[in-house]
Protein backbone atom coordinates (compact mmCIF):
# COMPACT_ATOMS: atom_id res chain seq x y z
CA UNK A 1 0.00 0.00 0.00
CA UNK A 2 1.06 3.48 -0.28
CA UNK A 3 1.02 6.43 2.22
CA UNK A 4 -1.13 8.91 -0.21
CA UNK A 5 -3.55 8.49 2.75
CA UNK A 6 -4.72 12.31 3.62
CA UNK A 7 -8.29 11.76 4.78
CA UNK A 8 -7.08 8.78 7.07
CA UNK A 9 -4.18 10.74 8.43
CA UNK A 10 -6.77 13.42 9.42
CA UNK A 11 -9.50 11.12 10.83
CA UNK A 12 -6.78 9.58 12.98
CA UNK A 13 -5.38 13.11 13.72
CA UNK A 14 -8.11 14.36 14.54
CA UNK A 15 -9.36 11.40 16.83
CA UNK A 16 -6.22 11.29 18.61
CA UNK A 17 -6.60 14.94 19.58
CA UNK A 18 -9.90 14.53 21.00
CA UNK A 19 -8.59 11.48 23.15
CA UNK A 20 -5.40 12.42 24.03
CA UNK A 21 -5.36 16.63 24.16
CA UNK A 22 -2.54 18.76 25.14
CA UNK A 23 0.84 17.01 25.12
CA UNK A 24 2.02 18.80 28.29
CA UNK A 25 -0.55 16.44 30.14
CA UNK A 26 0.57 13.22 28.99
CA UNK A 27 2.67 10.64 31.43
CA UNK A 28 5.81 10.53 29.27
CA UNK A 29 8.15 7.68 29.74
CA UNK A 30 11.56 9.16 30.06
CA UNK A 31 12.87 5.48 30.93
CA UNK A 32 16.25 5.09 33.20
CA UNK A 33 19.67 6.44 31.37
CA UNK A 34 21.48 3.65 33.12
CA UNK A 35 19.50 1.22 35.30
CA UNK A 36 18.19 -1.90 33.88
CA UNK A 37 16.90 -2.77 37.15
CA UNK A 38 14.72 0.04 37.72
CA UNK A 39 13.27 -0.83 33.77
CA UNK A 40 12.29 -3.95 35.00
CA UNK A 41 10.73 -3.07 38.14
CA UNK A 42 8.84 -0.31 36.43
CA UNK A 43 7.77 -2.23 33.32
CA UNK A 44 6.36 -5.12 35.36
CA UNK A 45 4.81 -3.17 37.88
CA UNK A 46 2.99 -0.70 35.65
CA UNK A 47 -0.15 -3.36 34.39
CA UNK A 48 -2.65 -2.73 36.54
CA UNK A 49 -1.51 -0.12 38.69
CA UNK A 50 -2.02 3.25 38.80
CA UNK A 51 0.97 6.07 37.47
CA UNK A 52 1.58 7.16 41.40
CA UNK A 53 1.69 3.38 42.76
CA UNK A 54 4.60 2.72 40.45
CA UNK A 55 6.41 5.63 41.02
CA UNK A 56 6.23 4.66 44.97
CA UNK A 57 7.48 1.46 43.92
CA UNK A 58 10.55 2.84 42.36
CA UNK A 59 11.30 5.25 44.71
CA UNK A 60 11.04 2.88 47.59
CA UNK A 61 13.70 0.85 45.59
CA UNK A 62 15.90 4.01 45.28
CA UNK A 63 16.02 4.46 49.16
CA UNK A 64 16.56 0.74 49.73
CA UNK A 65 19.80 0.74 47.76
CA UNK A 66 20.64 5.05 48.87
CA UNK A 67 20.11 3.55 52.70
CA UNK A 68 23.19 0.78 51.63
CA UNK A 69 25.05 3.53 50.32
CA UNK A 70 24.53 2.64 46.82
CA UNK A 71 22.46 4.21 43.53
CA UNK A 72 19.54 2.28 41.99
CA UNK A 73 19.56 4.17 39.05
CA UNK A 74 23.21 2.90 38.41
CA UNK A 75 21.80 -0.64 39.39
CA UNK A 76 21.90 -3.75 36.46
CA UNK A 77 20.62 -6.95 37.05
CA UNK A 78 23.12 -8.28 39.51
CA UNK A 79 22.62 -5.51 41.72
CA UNK A 80 19.25 -6.13 41.61
CA UNK A 81 19.24 -9.85 41.95
CA UNK A 82 21.20 -9.19 45.21
CA UNK A 83 18.62 -7.82 46.95
CA UNK A 84 16.43 -10.18 46.61
CA UNK A 85 19.14 -12.67 48.16
CA UNK A 86 20.00 -9.86 51.21
CA UNK A 87 16.14 -10.00 52.38
CA UNK A 88 15.82 -13.61 51.76
CA UNK A 89 13.40 -14.05 48.41
CA UNK A 90 10.30 -12.29 46.81
CA UNK A 91 7.63 -12.21 49.40
CA UNK A 92 10.49 -10.63 51.93
CA UNK A 93 11.66 -8.30 48.93
CA UNK A 94 8.11 -7.12 48.42
CA UNK A 95 7.70 -6.37 51.87
CA UNK A 96 10.56 -5.05 53.06
CA UNK A 97 11.88 -3.33 49.92
CA UNK A 98 9.08 -1.54 47.72
CA UNK A 99 6.29 -2.15 50.40
CA UNK A 100 4.04 -3.76 47.52
CA UNK A 101 3.04 -7.20 47.68
CA UNK A 102 1.04 -6.89 44.41
CA UNK A 103 -0.17 -10.28 42.13
CA UNK A 104 1.21 -10.74 39.06
CA UNK A 105 -2.77 -11.16 38.23
CA UNK A 106 -6.05 -12.23 40.22
CA UNK A 107 -6.01 -15.63 39.60
CA UNK A 108 -5.49 -17.85 42.85
CA UNK A 109 -2.14 -18.25 43.71
CA UNK A 110 -0.92 -15.99 41.63
CA UNK A 111 2.73 -15.17 41.95
CA UNK A 112 3.80 -11.86 43.52
CA UNK A 113 4.93 -9.06 41.05
CA UNK A 114 7.89 -9.04 43.13
CA UNK A 115 9.13 -12.72 41.52
CA UNK A 116 8.40 -11.89 38.27
CA UNK A 117 11.16 -9.09 38.47
CA UNK A 118 13.35 -11.73 39.93
CA UNK A 119 12.81 -14.08 37.27
CA UNK A 120 12.72 -11.19 35.14
CA UNK A 121 16.26 -10.35 35.90
CA UNK A 122 17.83 -14.18 36.35
CA UNK A 123 16.36 -14.69 32.80
CA UNK A 124 18.46 -11.86 31.78
CA UNK A 125 21.43 -12.60 33.56
CA UNK A 126 20.87 -16.15 32.24
CA UNK A 127 24.45 -17.75 30.13
CA UNK A 128 22.84 -17.57 26.55
CA UNK A 129 21.72 -14.01 26.84
CA UNK A 130 23.92 -12.16 29.71
CA UNK A 131 22.58 -8.72 29.63
CA UNK A 132 23.43 -7.68 32.63
CA UNK A 133 23.47 -3.72 31.98
CA UNK A 134 21.76 -1.15 29.85
CA UNK A 135 24.63 -1.01 28.01
CA UNK A 136 24.76 -4.75 27.26
CA UNK A 137 20.92 -4.24 26.47
CA UNK A 138 21.96 -1.57 23.40
CA UNK A 139 25.12 -4.12 22.44
CA UNK A 140 22.49 -6.61 21.77
CA UNK A 141 20.23 -5.12 19.53
CA UNK A 142 22.54 -3.70 17.67
CA UNK A 143 23.76 -7.20 16.88
CA UNK A 144 19.79 -8.05 16.19
CA UNK A 145 17.07 -5.26 16.57
CA UNK A 146 14.54 -7.87 17.19
CA UNK A 147 15.81 -8.93 20.43
CA UNK A 148 14.60 -12.18 20.09
CA UNK A 149 15.68 -14.38 22.57
CA UNK A 150 15.41 -11.52 25.09
CA UNK A 151 11.68 -11.65 23.87
CA UNK A 152 11.13 -15.43 24.13
CA UNK A 153 12.75 -15.69 27.57
CA UNK A 154 10.20 -12.15 28.66
CA UNK A 155 7.17 -13.47 27.16
CA UNK A 156 7.68 -16.53 28.89
CA UNK A 157 7.51 -15.12 32.15
CA UNK A 158 4.20 -15.93 34.64
CA UNK A 159 1.92 -13.08 33.16
CA UNK A 160 3.54 -11.19 30.29
CA UNK A 161 2.71 -13.70 26.60
CA UNK A 162 0.82 -10.00 25.63
CA UNK A 163 4.32 -8.70 25.02
CA UNK A 164 3.10 -5.84 26.55
CA UNK A 165 5.56 -5.33 29.72
CA UNK A 166 8.52 -5.97 27.01
CA UNK A 167 7.64 -3.33 24.55
CA UNK A 168 7.21 -1.10 27.76
CA UNK A 169 10.85 -2.49 29.25
CA UNK A 170 12.33 -1.25 26.21
CA UNK A 171 11.14 1.74 26.03
CA UNK A 172 12.43 2.44 29.89
CA UNK A 173 15.53 1.21 28.54
CA UNK A 174 15.89 3.97 26.17
CA UNK A 175 14.72 2.59 22.58
CA UNK A 176 13.43 5.67 20.92
CA UNK A 177 11.39 3.46 18.50
CA UNK A 178 9.65 0.28 19.52
CA UNK A 179 7.70 -1.53 16.58
CA UNK A 180 3.57 -0.84 17.33
CA UNK A 181 2.38 -3.67 18.96
CA UNK A 182 -0.79 -5.45 17.93
CA UNK A 183 -3.65 -3.42 19.84
CA UNK A 184 -1.58 -0.26 18.68
CA UNK A 185 -1.66 -1.45 14.99
CA UNK A 186 -5.64 -2.54 16.23
CA UNK A 187 -6.18 1.24 17.58
CA UNK A 188 -4.65 2.90 14.13
CA UNK A 189 -6.53 1.11 11.63
CA UNK A 190 -9.87 1.18 13.90
CA UNK A 191 -9.34 4.83 14.27
CA UNK A 192 -7.92 5.29 10.06
CA UNK A 193 -11.25 3.58 8.77
CA UNK A 194 -8.68 0.87 7.51
CA UNK A 195 -10.31 -2.41 9.20
CA UNK A 196 -10.14 -4.20 5.98
CA UNK A 197 -6.11 -3.17 5.50
CA UNK A 198 -3.56 -5.03 6.36
CA UNK A 199 -0.70 -3.10 8.03
CA UNK A 200 2.44 -4.12 8.63
CA UNK A 201 4.29 -2.66 11.47
CA UNK A 202 6.68 -0.17 9.81
CA UNK A 203 3.26 0.95 8.00
CA UNK A 204 2.20 2.04 11.26
CA UNK A 205 4.80 3.80 12.45
CA UNK A 206 4.64 5.54 9.06
CA UNK A 207 1.18 6.91 10.05
CA UNK A 208 2.31 7.59 13.18
CA UNK A 209 4.61 9.77 12.18
CA UNK A 210 2.28 11.69 9.47
CA UNK A 211 -0.10 12.01 12.55
CA UNK A 212 2.62 13.26 14.39
CA UNK A 213 3.56 15.96 12.43
CA UNK A 214 0.01 17.22 12.51
CA UNK A 215 -0.67 17.10 15.94
CA UNK A 216 1.80 18.59 16.24
CA UNK A 217 4.27 15.81 18.68
CA UNK A 218 7.15 13.88 18.27
CA UNK A 219 6.14 10.31 17.09
CA UNK A 220 7.64 8.26 19.95
CA UNK A 221 5.75 10.42 22.10
CA UNK A 222 2.42 9.67 19.89
CA UNK A 223 3.34 6.01 19.66
CA UNK A 224 3.84 6.10 23.59
CA UNK A 225 0.75 7.65 24.21
CA UNK A 226 -1.56 5.36 22.01
CA UNK A 227 0.26 2.27 23.72
CA UNK A 228 -0.82 3.33 27.19
CA UNK A 229 -4.31 4.31 26.28
CA UNK A 230 -4.84 0.77 24.60
CA UNK A 231 -2.97 -1.05 26.93
CA UNK A 232 -5.41 0.07 30.00
CA UNK A 233 -2.81 2.24 31.46
CA UNK A 234 -3.41 5.76 32.55
CA UNK A 235 -2.56 8.51 30.23
CA UNK A 236 -2.34 11.68 31.91
CA UNK A 237 -0.61 12.95 34.87
CA UNK A 238 -2.16 12.48 38.42
CA UNK A 239 -1.78 16.10 38.73
CA UNK A 240 -3.91 16.46 35.56
CA UNK A 241 -6.86 13.84 36.75
CA UNK A 242 -8.23 15.85 39.25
Amino acid sequence: MTFELQPEVDRLTAVCRGLFGDESRWITADGYRHSLALAIIDSIFSTGSNYQSVINVVNAYRGYRKAQGADADRDGTKELLATFKEVGGSREWADGVVNNRKPAHTHPHAPLKAEVIRLAAERLKRQDLAITTRDVLHGAYAKDDSLATLKDAWLKLPSQSSGVTFNYFLILSGFQSVKPDRMVIRFVKEHAGLEGTQLTPMQTAELIKQVAELYPTQPRRLDHVIWRHVSGREVFRADELN
